[in-house]
């Protein structure tokens, strides 16, 4: 591949000879080292671990044939024992486990803070500062095995890094929501190493500063990343400029909100966000440009100045950002590079590339859970094999055109990347980075970081540095939120591909810029185009007229998606904070999308709690929503009315309110609206968060009519619902509680879960199953039941 030559050595051309050289020049160690990084890939996906005796085979097997001669039995012997380090580092992670008897119990902790706190303000007078935690003693022996927390902390010290501490903490395993199409939180635990979350006890005496000891390179590293935060913020900028700064400097994201967010993502840059490989390669570049000026000597010390100023530039870079992923791969690929021309020797790019891929995995095999992985060594993949077959031209106009081209084809290669793990992609991406990386490469970030290392120094000339790099912020960012405002639809274009047409796509891109035959490249094109032409994703296991019910996975809230081949119903949209972080974002709408929905007929908001209604300006951001009913008094929302009955045309669905009707003001849970489903012979009651009286109303009112197969249960499981009486009217079969795993109110209450068992009834509970799909196939009396935490099985879940 792409390689480092002596100079005045002789290039290869593109086209045939270029291939043909390619394979001279570069013998077969790319398959080798390729071998282990399949095997840990491989490893980061087991369902479960095996045996310490199976482990101890694979070791013998893998080691005997690494030893043998043959390039096949090697082969295998290098993926064998890259499976076996991964197994290794997945025996030692679930070691690290928190007991599930310790989840929610008091316990005490003390250790040193670890990252860099992020703080959220929830209102003028509550904040929360989350931070990583590394444990050095635990009060209760039988919970003993967590090393590395992430809490949350709600009063009023300030938190810093490498800062000694004694907390009392309630702590519960990592978990996410599982839902199709959105991403699980607790693989980006598992990936980062977090053992446990919880939060720091209220109550006065739980959070007492320890004395501090010799701080480490890790403290101090961190201190330092702290104190340019702080400094930057004190500038007195515009808070997005700020935010900018802090993430292209010290990759501190907490001022960065989800409108700042969505503008990035908008035009493609939210890449530029956080420090990646590309902050890395631009600075990197740098340092040898000016290492290039200072060698003029000419003295063989003075020719590897470049080289050393390049990576002490990256490496200072890579310690501001943290040492993230996306950063330590570029470092990696760089020392490689450095230390063989140091040598006199060449070094093939995609050699330097596996050979990141396997240090990284090695160190960590849960990397590749994350997206940062993908993308990341992804983009150079795409890079590097354009690069092998174009070359950059002679003349100023070759290169001028084949920088465009790159430009062009690496916006073309992430499109399928991003849609599959962001549910979209930027329809401006290519000239938006034309512009803009640039300006961010050659002038915000460089001098930002001088202003860094003048104000670790203790010099007042920072400030005006970075005052300097801001200015062009402050007109970039209005102009392009202005260009959303006034045309958000021609920006993004929104989609989920699903695994098949993310292959195509790769294949089609991969193809493209192949030197084969003219027909070979309309293949590409036509793979290209052929998930364009499939029909939008949606359940493969089910026919295109069955009728689907999911009671979604949103913790500690409700949403409940009802739909056909061509109608939708969404039964409230989960919890979030209201212009800020929803699940309706995270969740709802990546589900939405992945099923190919893009109308909700019916939006009902059963009432006015932000567990239920927090998203509903996102859902009518995101899709077409043509009347929303809610039980409580919005904007543009009719009220529920009970009674009130309609059919869905072609299909064997059938929607009634039950409740609120035109009665005395109620409170606001027993304001909810009510609303039975029949589908088919089946009925479904969706009951809000109504408590045992407003149920002995509805007893009265309706009787027999509240029969149902399959009942929500009210309030989350709160014991001030879903009573005996209730229960035994509606004689449901399977009741569904949707709340939070471990959640601070206690949901689902045991008197509660006994009450269900005492009706027959089956209970399934949100935060055990992730999402619950009910699957309703023409002509068919049983239905399907999917519970999708159960079909994505690992050893880390």
């Amino acid at each position: 591949m792409w390689s480092t030559v002596a100079p005045g050595a002789r290039r290869p051309v593109s086209g045939g000879g270029h291939y043909a050289q390619h394979r001279r020049d570069c013998p077969p160690v790319g398959g080798l080292i390729s071998a282990p990084v399949a095997g840990l890939l491989i490893s980061a996906g087991l369902p479960w671990l095996p045996a310490w005796p199976v482990v101890l085979l694979l070791g013998l097997a893998g080691t005997a044939l690494v030893l043998r001669a043959r390039r096949g039995a090697r082969l295998a012997g290098l993926g064998l024992l890259g499976l076996l380090v991964g197994i290794l580092h997945g025996h030692a992670t679930v070691a690290r486990t928190l007991p599930e008897s310790c989840v929610r119990q008091p316990l005490v902790v003390a250790g040193r803070v670890v990252s860099l706190p992020r703080v959220t303000y929830f209102d003028a007078r509550t904040r929360q500062q989350r931070f990583e935690f590394e444990v050095s003693s635990l009060s209760a022996p039988e919970c003993r095995g967590p090393r590395r927390l992430l809490l949350s902390y709600y009063g009023e010290a300030a938190i810093e890094p490498g800062s000694r501490w004694r907390f009392e903490v309630l702590l519960r395993r990592p978990w996410g929501l599982v839902n199709p199409g959105s991403y699980n939180m607790q693989a980006g635990y598992a990936r980062s190493g977090i053992d446990a979350t919880g939060s720091v006890r209220s109550a006065p005496g739980s959070a007492l500063p320890l004395p501090a000891v010799d701080a480490g390179l890790a403290t101090l590293h961190h201190r330092a990343r702290a104190r340019i935060s702080e400094r930057i913020a004190r500038l007195g900028l515009p808070r997005d400029v700020q935010a900018v700064l802090q993430a292209v400097t010290v990759a501190e994201r907490s001022a960065l909100d989800t409108g700042l967010w969505r503008l990035f993502q908008s035009f493609g840059l939210n890449h530029l966000l956080v420090i990646s490989g590309l902050h890395i390669g631009l600075l990197a570049g740098l340092g040898y440009a000016i290492g290039r000026l200072l060698s003029l000597a000419g003295n063989r010390v003075a020719l590897q100045l470049p080289g050393l100023l390049a990576l002490l530039m990256a490496l200072a870079y890579t310690a501001l950002a943290g040492f993230s992923l996306a950063t330590c791969r570029a470092l990696l690929m760089l020392c490689v590079v450095v230390v063989a021309a140091a040598l006199g020797r060449g070094a093939a790019a995609g050699h330097c590339l596996w050979l990141a891929a396997v240090v990284l995995l090695a160190l960590n095999p849960l990397a590749a859970l994350g997206s940062g992985f993908w993308l990341s060594f992804g983009a150079v993949a795409c890079l590097l094999w354009r690069l092998q077959w174009h070359g950059r031209g002679r003349r100023f106009g070759q290169r001028v055109i084949a920088i465009l081209g790159t430009h062009g084809y690496m916006a073309l290669a992430m499109v399928p990347l991003a849609g599959g793990w962001f549910g979209g992609a930027s329809l401006v991406s290519m000239p938006a980075n034309l512009l803009v990386v640039p300006l961010l490469g050659l002038y915000v970030i460089p001098l930002s970081l001088a202003a860094t290392f003048l104000a670790l120094a203790g010099w007042s000339a920072a400030d005006a540095l970075w005052r300097a790099a801001a200015i062009p912020l402050g007109y970039l960012l209005p102009l392009a939120d202005g260009i959303v405002q006034a045309r958000p639809d021609w920006l993004y274009w929104r989609f989920s591909p699903s695994t098949a047409e993310l292959v195509l796509a790769a294949v089609a891109i991969g193809l493209a810029v192949s030197p084969v035959a003219a027909l070979r490249k309309w293949l590409a094109v036509a793979l290209l185009l052929t998930p364009a032409l499939l029909p939008p994703g949606v359940a493969k296991t089910a026919s295109e007229d069955a009728v689907h019910l999911l009671f979604i996975d949103v913790g500690q809230g409700t949403s409940v998606l009802l739909y056909t081949r061509d109608r939708a119903l969404l039964y409230d949209t989960g919890g979030g904070v209201p212009g800020g972080p929803t699940v309706a974002d995270s969740v709802v709408l990546p589900l939405l999308r992945q099923r190919g929905i893009r109308r909700l007929d019916t939006l009902v908001l059963s009432h006015g709690d932000s567990d239920h209604s927090a998203g509903w300006v996102d859902i009518e951001e995101g899709v077409e929503v043509v009347a929303v009913r809610s039980g409580a008094d919005l904007s543009r929302a009719r009220h529920c009315r009970a009674g009130e009955a309609w059919h869905w045309p072609a299909s064997p669905v059938t929607l009634r309110f039950l409740a609120p009707a035109e009665e005395q003001a109620l409170s606001r849970n027993n304001g909810s609206c009510v609303l039975q489903l029949q589908i088919g012979a089946t009925v479904v009651l969706l009951t809000g968060d109504i408590d045992s009286d407003r149920e002995r109303q509805l007893l009265r009112y309706w009787g027999r009519g509240l029969r149902s197969d399959w009942l929500l249960a009210a309030h989350h499981g709160s014991n001030s619902s879903t009573g005996h009486a209730f229960l035994k009217q509606v004689a449901a079969q399977h009741v569904v509680i949707s709340a939070g795993y471990a959640n601070r109110f206690g949901h689902p209450h045991p008197d509660v879960l006994r009450r269900i068992a005492a009706s027959g009834a089956r209970a399934w509970f949100s935060a055990h199953e992730g999402a619950i799909e009910l699957i309703f196939e023409p002509g068919e009396s049983a239905l399907e039941v999917v519970a999708h935490r159960r079909l994505q099985q690992f050893y880390w879940r």
